[in-house]
């Protein structure tokens, strides 16, 4: 143990014993709020203390001595609220999603993407089973993309 923990266990014994002035005992107490190593050292001066310590008589009776004293209502804890009970956030609401995607389905109207997609030899003689499904033409739109985006 080096010279600080030495005196720093000294003056907890002396806060634990109730002695040291009003001053000393409150700086202490901000000391043991800010350090961790502080409080340790208070903790093991209690559990090696216990013995001089003086015991209560009826813990329970002066727990609600307190609490009727300082008139302290006992812990109840409240129930979480339920998704149901709490109000929904704009964002949550399904109409601002459905607006959100008519959004952008019009603007890829107004735009043309969705003629980019479709290859222009297609006319309207050409059977429908022999063009490529959406779902290609979008892998293959997307990936032209990004090789144009990784090759500059």
């Amino acid at each position: 143990m080096n010279a600080k923990d030495h005196e720093l266990k000294l003056l907890t014994e002396r806060y634990v014993r109730g002695e040291g002035s009003p001053e000393e005992r409150t700086s202490y107490e901000e000391l043991m709020l800010t350090d961790d190593g502080v409080l340790e050292i208070y903790m093991q001066v209690l559990s090696e203390l216990d013995a001089e310590l003086p015991g209560m008589a009826d813990p329970k009776a002066f727990a609600e001595q307190v609490v009727e004293h300082e008139q302290i209502k006992p812990y109840t804890p409240k129930a979480p609220l339920r998704i149901q009970e709490r109000p929904k956030r704009w964002y949550e609401r399904a109409i601002v999603h459905y607006a959100i995607a008519a959004s952008i389905t019009m603007l890829f109207l107004f735009t043309g993407a969705f003629d980019r997609l479709l290859p222009s030899e297609i006319s309207g003689q050409v059977p429908l089973s022999d063009t490529p499904s959406y779902s290609e033409q979008w892998v293959e739109k997307t990936t032209g993309w990004l090789d144009r985006l990784l090759s500059r």
